[in-house]
C-alpha cells in the first residue's frame, strides 16, 4: 500500500532500469525541467507523461495516478477490512502521513478516525494520548455536522473505554442531542448513542438516569437492523427494570432473548449478567437459577471464551457470599483453563479457587492454589497486579497464622506500591 507521487514513480522506474536523466528527457523535454518534475516542484503535461510512459515502458494510468486517488483507494482496502490487523497501525499513519503533506485534510480527519478508533479497540491508550490533539485539530479544520458526530463518538468511546464515565456521558450527550436537532435524523445512529450513555449511567451506579436513556433508546430501536444489537438494548434496559423493581422487567428481557435466541452464547452472558441484577434487589435464588442456566447453554468448543464465562460468574457468586455453588464451578473452570493453554486464564482460574477455599476456611489447599497463581502470575503481569496478590497472600498466611509468611508478602506489597 506504498504511495508514491508521479514524480517518484518515474525516478524510481528510471533508477532500477539505469538511465540517466539525459537518456531518459533526449530531445523531448530540458533535463532541469524533467529533474523539477521528478522532486515534484512542477507537474508535468499530458504528452510528456505520455511520452515518459512510453520511454520506461510504463502504464500510464499507473503514472498519472495521484497520491490523492492512491489514499482513497487505500482507505477503501481499510474500510471493507482488507488490510491484515497487525498491519493496520503502520498502513493507516503511513497514509495519513502523505495526506498531511498534501493538505488533503478531509481524507486525513478520515484515516486519524480510522487510527483514534483501532487505538481503542486495542486498548493503546498511550498511542492515543499522542495523537488526540491532532485529532482534534484536524476535526476543527473539517467541522462538518457528520465529523462533529463522528468525532464526539470517538470521544466517548475512549472516555468509556477508560472508565472516565463522566466525560463519556458529556460526549454522547452532546453527539446525540446534535443529532437529534438535524431534521430526518439517523434513528438507529441515535438509538445505538442513546444506549451507549445508557451503559455509562449504568456503571457508575445511577439508575433512574440509565433507565431513562435507555428508554430514549427503546423509542428508535426498530430502525436498528443488526437483531443482537437489538437484543443487547432490550437486555440492559430490562436488567435496570429488573435492579429498580419494575413491572416490565419480564416482557424486555423475553424480546433481549427473542433477538439472541440464535446467538447461545450471547443468551448465555446475558444470563450471567441477570444474575447480578437479581443479587441486588436480593432475589439469590433467582440470582443462583440464572447462573446456573447460563452454564448450562454456554458452547464448550472455545474452551478460552468458556472459561472467562464460568470465571466471571464464580466472580459473581464470590461477591455474593455463594461460596458453595461458586466452588462448585472451580474445577470445571480450572480443567478448561488448563486445556485452554491460556496462562492469564489459568492463573485466574487458581486464584479464584484460592480465594473461595479460603472463604471456605478450607486455608491449607487455599495456600497450595494461591502459591500456583502467584507462580503463574510472575509469567504475565504488572506491578500493581502482582502487588494486589502479594496482599492477598499476606492475608491468606495472616488468618493461617504464619506471621512470618504473611509479613513477608505484605512487605513485598509495600515496595511495590513505592
Amino acid at each position: 500500500m506504498e504511495i508514491l507521487s508521479t514524480g517518484e514513480k518515474i525516478k524510481r522506474a528510471r533508477v532500477y532500469q539505469g538511465i540517466t536523466l539525459k537518456e531518459l528527457c533526449g530531445n523531448k523535454v530540458s533535463i532541469s525541467k524533467m529533474s523539477c518534475i521528478e522532486n515534484g516542484k512542477i507537474k508535468a503535461d499530458k504528452d510528456i507523461l505520455e511520452y515518459i510512459a512510453d520511454k520506461l515502458d510504463l502504464d500510464y494510468e499507473y503514472l498519472v495516478r495521484d497520491v490523492k486517488e492512491q489514499i482513497i483507494t487505500n482507505l477503501e482496502l481499510i474500510n471493507k477490512d482488507l488490510v491484515p490487523d497487525e498491519e493496520m497501525d503502520k498502513v493507516i499513519n503511513h497514509n495519513l502521513n502523505y495526506a498531511l503533506e498534501y493538505s488533503y485534510n478531509n481524507l486525513a480527519f478520515e484515516l486519524i478516525h480510522k487510527l483514534f478508533s483501532y487505538y481503542v479497540k486495542k486498548n493503546k491508550v498511550e498511542n492515543i494520548q499522542l495523537i488526540i490533539s491532532q485529532y482534534y485539530d484536524l476535526y476543527q479544520k473539517n467541522n462538518t455536522f457528520d465529523n462533529t458526530i463522528t468525532y464526539y463518538i470517538d470521544m466517548a468511546t475512549f472516555f468509556y473505554s477508560i472508565k472516565d464515565l463522566n466525560e463519556a456521558i458529556n460526549y454522547y450527550d452532546r453527539a446525540r442531542n446534535l443529532l437529534k436537532s438535524e431534521k430526518g435524523f439517523s434513528k438507529s445512529n441515535y438509538a445505538y448513542i442513546c444506549y451507549r450513555e445508557g451503559k455509562s449511567y449504568e456503571k457508575m451506579g445511577l439508575l433512574e438516569e440509565t433507565y431513562k436513556t435507555l428508554k430514549e433508546a427503546l423509542k428508535y430501536i426498530d430502525h436498528i437492523s443488526d437483531s443482537l444489537e437489538k437484543g443487547d438494548i432490550y437486555h440492559c434496559f430490562a436488567t435496570v427494570c429488573i435492579k429498580l423493581k419494575k413491572e416490565d422487567a419480564e416482557k424486555y428481557l423475553n424480546l433481549a432473548y427473542q433477538h439472541k435466541k440464535s446467538n447461545p452464547t450471547m443468551l448465555a452472558i446475558s444470563k450471567g449478567k441477570n444474575s447480578k441484577s437479581y443479587f441486588y434487589v436480593g432475589n439469590r435464588e433467582k440470582a443462583i437459577e440464572e447462573i446456573k442456566e447460563g452454564i448450562e447453554i454456554f458452547p464448550t468448543e472455545d474452551e478460552a471464551k468458556y472459561v472467562r464465562f464460568l470465571n466471571s460468574c464464580i466472580r459473581t457468586l464470590y461477591e455474593n457470599k455463594e461460596y458453595d455453588i461458586a466452588y462448585e464451578i472451580t474445577d470445571r473452570a480450572l480443567n478448561s483453563a488448563i486445556n485452554s493453554k491460556d496462562i492469564v486464564l489459568i492463573e485466574e482460574s487458581y486464584y479464584l479457587k484460592g480465594m473461595i477455599l479460603q472463604k471456605k476456611g478450607m486455608y491449607v489447599q487455599a495456600e497450595m492454589y494461591m502459591n500456583l497463581s502467584l507462580d503463574s502470575l510472575f509469567k504475565f503481569a504488572n506491578r500493581e497486579k502482582r502487588r494486589e496478590r502479594y496482599l492477598d497472600m499476606g492475608e491468606m498466611y495472616y488468618k493461617l497464622g504464619e506471621v512470618k509468611d504473611s509479613l513477608k508478602y505484605f512487605t513485598l506489597a509495600m515496595k511495590l506500591e513505592k
